[in-house]
C-alpha cells in the first residue's frame, strides 16, 4: 500500500518537478544569448548609389510604402579619412569610426575560395598574413593587416570591424550576403561593414553565385536574387545580424557608357528589382522584434557632380515607427552621420561600444503623422546641396574682393589719394556681406546664378542703405552693421542656428566637419565685430559703468559662442575668453604683468575645463562634441589627447596650405606691417585720437592669434576675425590721406 501511494504521488506531480528541474538546469541567459536563439534580428540592406530622389511611388513602390507609412527616414553624412567612395565608406560604417582603403582596397572572399592570381585558398592566404586560424569564419578580409597597420598611421583610433567584434564578443553571429563582382573583378565592400576586429564573418556566401549573367541587359553581371533568397532562408535562424549587398545601381556606373535613355531604362529595372526584394525581405522580417535597416554606403556620380552627396537611410520595424531620423552626432531633423550605423545595430541589442573607439551615436526616431517625410528629405537634400555648390563661388567671391579692395586701398593711401573716396563704400561693404550671407540659404531661386545677383545686390543695397542713415559716415556705417551682425547672429544661435546652418558662411552637413553650433567663420564674424564695436563704443563713453556693461557682454558672448547647446565651439571656448580678457585688459588700463597673464590664462582655462566637465558629464544624448572628445580623452588617457590634437594641427595646416581664406589672411598681414610705418606718423596720430580704438585693434589681433593656434581651422578663424581690424584700420588711414596731413 505504502509504494502503490508513492507511485501516485510522483504521478501527480511528475510534469511539476520537470519543469523546476528545467527551470533549474538551464543557466540565466543575457540578452545577447536571447538574440542569438532568434528573439531579435537586423536586417541592413546595402543599396550603393541609391538616392533619396530615386525613391518614388512608381520607381520604388514598397521602399516609398516603408518611408511614407511604415518607416523612418534620413540623409547620410558620409564622412571618411579619405574619399566619398564605397570601400571608405564602408570600413567606416562597420568601425563607427572614420576609416580608408589603401593600395589593395578591400580583399573579400569566400574562406574556400581561390584568390585570383594565388594558388591559395582565402582562408590559407588569410592565415599565412594574420597568423589567425579562419577554420569557424564563412568569409574573410584576407588585407586585413594592410587596412589596420595604414590606419595605425592616420590620427585617429579608429578599430576595422569594431561593430563586428562587439557583436562576437557577445556571441551574436553575422552573416554577409552578395558581392559587388563584375565579371573578373572582385568588390566585396560590405566585408568591411559585416567583419568583425580580425576581419572574419562567421556565416554567409560572398562568391560568384550571388550574380548572374542576363542577355537583357547591357551589365555584365545582375544580382542573382534567387540566390540570395535561398541562402536568406538557409541563414535566417543562425544569423542576428545579416547583411545583404544589393549592388546593381553601381554596377551600372561601372559599365560602358550607354545613351541616356538606355541608361534610364535599364536604371529603373534595377530600382524595381530592388524594389521587389526590400518587399520580399520586409514580410519575412517580424517588424515587432526585428529591425531592416536599408543603407547606402556612397553617392552617386551624378550626386557627387551636383555636390548632392547626401545618401539616404531607412528604418524599418522595432523602436522606428513612421518619422524621421536623427541623432546626438547631428542634432539635426533627417540628417544623421555614417558613423552613426554601428552605434545604432548595437543600441538595438543593449549592448555597449566596449572598444570605446566609436565616434557616433544612436539613431533616433522622431515620430510624426502629417508630414510627408520623403518630400521633406528630398527638399533638404536639393537645399543643402545647392549651399554646397553655392559656397565656392560666394566664398571665393568674396575673398577675391577683400583682396582687390585691399590692395587698392593702399593704392590710394599711397600714391593714388583720390581713390579713397570712391573706395570707402567698398571698404564697408566688406562688413556687409556675412550679414548679407546669413540668411542668403534661407531664400529660394531656380538657379543658383540668381543667388549670386541676389548677393550682390543685397550687399551693395545694404551699404548704401547704412551709409545713408548714417549720414554718409564710414565709421558710423561700420559700427550700425557690427551691431546689426551681433544681434543677428546671437538670436539666430539661441534660436537653433537655422540661417547659420544654411549659409556658405555656416558649414557643410554633407562633409560632415560639424552639424550643428556657430562655425569657425562666424565665430571669427562674431568675436571681431564685438570687439571693434564695444571699442568704438567705448572711445565715446569711457566710464566705468560702459566697462562693466562690456564686461558683461563679453561674458555673455563666450556663453553663446561656447555653450554645448549654442555655439558648441570648442575652440571658441579658448579663443573668445583670450581676445576679450586681453581686450578688457587694455581698456581698463591694468598694466601687463607676468603674473596677470599667468591669472588671466589660468581664468581662460578654467572657465573651458568647467563647461568641459559639465558637457562631458550630462548623458550621451545631449553632449556636443566636446562633451564627447572629453570622455574620449578620460578613457583613452595622454594618447588620445595626442591623438585629437596631432589630428586638429594636420588640419590646421592643411587648411593654410589650401584653403583661400590663407590669402586674404597673409594679405592682411602685410598690410598691416605697411601700415605700421607708412604714412610716416599715421598710428602715432590713430593711438592719440582714438587709444581705446586702437586697444581694440590690439584685441582682435590677439583673437586672432589664438584662434589660429587652438584652432583646427584657425585659419578660417583668423581671416574672418581680422576682417573687422583691416576694414576700420584702412577707413582710417583713407580719411587721413584725403585730409593731406600725411604723406608717404
Amino acid at each position: 500500500m505504502a509504494k502503490l501511494g508513492i507511485n501516485r504521488f510522483w504521478r501527480k506531480y511528475l510534469g511539476f518537478f520537470l519543469v523546476l528541474f528545467l527551470l533549474l538546469a538551464i543557466p540565466a541567459t543575457s540578452s545577447a544569448a536571447e538574440n542569438k536563439t532568434g528573439y531579435k534580428s537586423v536586417y541592413i540592406l546595402v543599396v550603393d548609389k541609391l538616392s533619396i530622389h530615386d525613391i518614388s511611388a512608381s520607381s520604388t513602390p514598397a521602399i516609398n510604402l516603408l518611408v511614407q507609412e511604415k518607416g523612418s527616414v534620413g540623409l547620410v553624412s558620409n564622412r571618411t579619412l579619405r574619399g566619398n567612395n564605397v570601400l571608405d565608406n564602408s570600413l567606416t560604417i562597420g568601425a563607427g569610426n572614420l576609416a580608408r582603403a589603401y593600395k589593395y582596397g578591400l580583399k573579400g572572399f569566400n574562406r574556400e575560395e581561390t584568390v585570383p592570381d594565388r594558388e591559395q585558398t582565402a582562408g590559407h592566404l588569410y592565415q599565412n598574413l594574420t597568423g589567425f586560424n579562419a577554420e569557424e569564419a564563412s568569409c574573410v578580409l584576407v588585407n586585413l593587416p594592410e587596412i589596420i597597420l595604414g590606419i595605425e598611421k592616420e590620427k585617429v583610433n579608429t578599430v576595422p570591424g569594431a561593430m563586428g567584434e562587439v557583436l562576437r564578443q557577445n556571441n551574436l553571429k553575422v552573416c554577409l550576403l552578395g558581392n559587388a563582382d563584375i565579371g573578373k573583378t572582385k568588390n566585396r565592400p560590405s566585408v568591411a561593414i559585416a567583419m568583425d576586429a580580425r576581419g572574419q564573418i562567421p556565416l554567409g556566401n560572398i562568391g560568384p553565385q550571388n550574380y548572374t549573367t542576363s542577355p537583357d541587359s547591357f551589365l555584365t553581371c545582375t544580382t542573382n536574387y534567387k540566390f540570395i533568397q535561398k541562402q536568406f532562408l538557409n541563414y535566417k535562424k543562425q544569423a542576428d545580424v545579416m547583411v545583404i549587398e544589393l549592388p546593381d545601381l553601381a554596377r551600372l556606373e561601372a559599365e560602358y557608357t550607354a545613351f541616356p535613355d538606355v541608361a534610364e531604362t535599364e536604371k529603373q529595372r534595377i530600382l524595381n528589382r530592388i524594389d521587389r526584394f526590400v518587399n520580399w525581405v520586409s514580410g519575412q522580417i517580424d517588424p515587432e522584434h526585428d529591425l531592416l535597416l536599408i543603407i547606402t554606403p556612397s553617392p552617386s556620380k551624378k550626386q557627387i557632380e551636383d555636390k548632392n552627396t547626401f545618401t539616404p537611410l531607412i528604418a524599418y520595424g522595432n523602436g522606428f515607427e513612421k518619422g524621421f531620423l536623427t541623432s546626438a552626432t547631428t542634432r539635426r531633423d533627417y540628417i544623421i552621420a555614417n558613423t552613426d550605423i554601428a552605434p545604432t545595430v548595437l543600441s538595438f541589442f543593449g549592448l555597449e561600444d566596449k572598444t570605446k573607439t566609436m565616434i557616433g551615436q544612436p539613431i533616433e526616431v522622431i515620430s510624426t503623422t502629417n508630414e510627408d517625410t520623403l518630400q521633406e528629405a528630398q527638399k533638404l537634400s536639393a537645399n543643402t546641396s545647392t549651399t554646397s555648390r553655392l559656397r565656392s563661388p560666394l566664398i571665393k567671391g568674396y575673398v577675391v574682393f577683400q583682396i582687390i579692395v585691399i590692395l587698392l586701398a593702399l593704392v590710394a593711401i599711397f600714391w593714388v589719394n583720390e581713390l579713397a573716396r570712391i573706395l570707402k563704400p567698398f571698404i564697408v561693404a566688406l562688413v556687409a556681406v556675412p550679414l548679407v550671407l546669413l540668411p542668403l540659404g534661407k531664400t529660394s531661386f531656380s538657379s543658383d546664378w540668381l543667388y549670386i545677383v541676389a548677393a550682390v545686390t543685397a550687399t551693395a543695397l545694404l551699404t548704401a542703405v547704412f551709409l545713408k542713415f548714417s549720414g554718409g559716415n564710414d565709421s558710423r556705417a561700420f559700427v550700425a552693421l557690427g551691431i546689426i551682425t551681433i544681434l543677428t547672429l546671437n538670436a539666430d544661435i539661441l534660436t537653433g542656428a537655422a540661417m547659420i546652418q544654411s549659409s556658405v558662411l555656416g558649414y557643410d552637413p554633407m562633409v560632415g566637419a560639424r552639424f550643428y553650433g556657430i562655425g569657425n567663420e562666424y565665430m571669427g564674424i562674431l568675436l571681431g565685430s564685438s570687439i571693434a564695436v564695444v571699442s568704438f563704443i567705448f572711445e565715446k563713453f569711457r566710464n566705468r559703468i560702459t566697462l562693466l556693461i562690456i564686461s558683461l557682454f563679453f561674458f555673455f558672448e563666450c556663453w553663446i559662442i561656447a555653450a554645448p547647446s549654442l555655439g558648441a565651439n570648442s575652440d571658441g571656448m579658448l579663443t573668445a575668453p583670450a581676445a576679450f580678457l586681453v581686450t578688457m585688459l587694455l581698456l581698463g588700463e591694468v598694466k601687463f604683468q607676468p603674473s596677470l597673464l599667468f591669472s588671466a590664462a589660468a581664468v581662460v582655462i578654467l572657465l573651458a575645463l568647467s563647461l568641459t566637465w559639465y558637457d562631458m558629464n550630462r548623458p550621451p544624448e545631449l553632449q556636443s562634441h566636446i562633451g564627447r572628445a572629453a570622455e574620449q580623452i578620460a578613457t583613452g588617457g595622454w594618447k588620445e589627447l595626442y591623438t585629437i590634437a596631432s589630428r586638429k594641427a594636420a588640419m590646421n595646416i592643411k587648411l593654410i596650405k589650401y584653403t583661400i581664406w590663407s590669402r586674404v589672411f597673409l594679405v592682411i598681414l602685410l598690410v598691416l606691417s605697411l601700415l605700421v610705418y607708412r604714412p610716416v606718423g599715421a598710428v602715432k596720430k590713430l593711438m592719440l585720437e582714438y587709444p581705446c580704438i586702437v586697444k581694440g585693434f590690439a584685441g582682435i589681433i590677439a583673437g586672432a592669434l589664438v584662434g589660429l593656434v587652438v584652432n583646427d581651422s584657425g585659419i578660417v578663424a583668423a581671416s574672418t576675425t581680422s576682417i573687422y581690424l583691416i576694414v576700420p584700420l584702412l577707413l582710417f588711414m583713407l580719411n587721413f590721406s584725403e585730409k593731406k596731413k600725411f604723406r608717404s
